[in-house]
């Protein structure tokens, strides 16, 4: 309910409704509720179901006619940027901090997946008329990919390489 509220009063400022329920969620983060249920007993459930419906309705948006040769050098070029800008960000920070090189890169890698909030971003562009359909979609895909390619490198690469080299 809170976050509805703060999404509503994100909206009446001229926020997107998803600035106000992630600051809802970060405030409330923490907060215990002595006589209540837990909410993660059916939370699954709900998210299963309300993931799939979002994911579903931004592919309908995209045009996958869009995709000219040119947009996908770009939807290349964006992905490629994309992992390293998160890989190298999250890197540096982390082995700062005394993280081993192998601990430090899990977390890049990690961290490079993009997720719900930049398909959001895209729609809003989208509707907002800032971008086109075929920025649109080298967004939603170069998404996709980023969360489909971290689980490989993750596995493949760093997984392996530690046990055939344990440190």
């Amino acid at each position: 309910m809170i976050a509805f509220l703060y999404a509503m009063l994100a909206e009446l400022i001229g926020l997107s409704g998803i600035v106000g329920s992630f600051i809802a969620g970060v405030a409330l983060e923490s907060v215990i509720v002595k006589h209540g249920k837990d909410y993660r007993e059916g939370a699954e459930y709900l998210y299963i179901i309300f993931a799939s419906i979002f994911f579903v309705s931004l592919g309908i948006l995209a045009d996958i006619n869009a995709l000219t040769l040119n947009v996908v050098w770009f939807l290349v070029a964006l992905t490629v940027v994309a992992v390293l800008t998160k890989v190298v960000g999250c890197y540096i920070p982390a082995r700062l901090q005394g993280m081993s090189h192998r601990n430090a890169s899990v977390v890049g890698f990690g961290m490079s997946p993009r997720g719900e909030v930049a398909m959001i971003v895209a729609l809003i562009g989208l509707n907002a008329g800032l971008i086109k359909q075929d920025i649109y979609v080298s967004l939603v895909l170069m998404s996709l990919l980023t969360t489909i390619i971290t689980p490989f490198v993750l596995r493949n690469w760093l997984y392996r390489q530690r046990i055939q080299r344990p440190f």
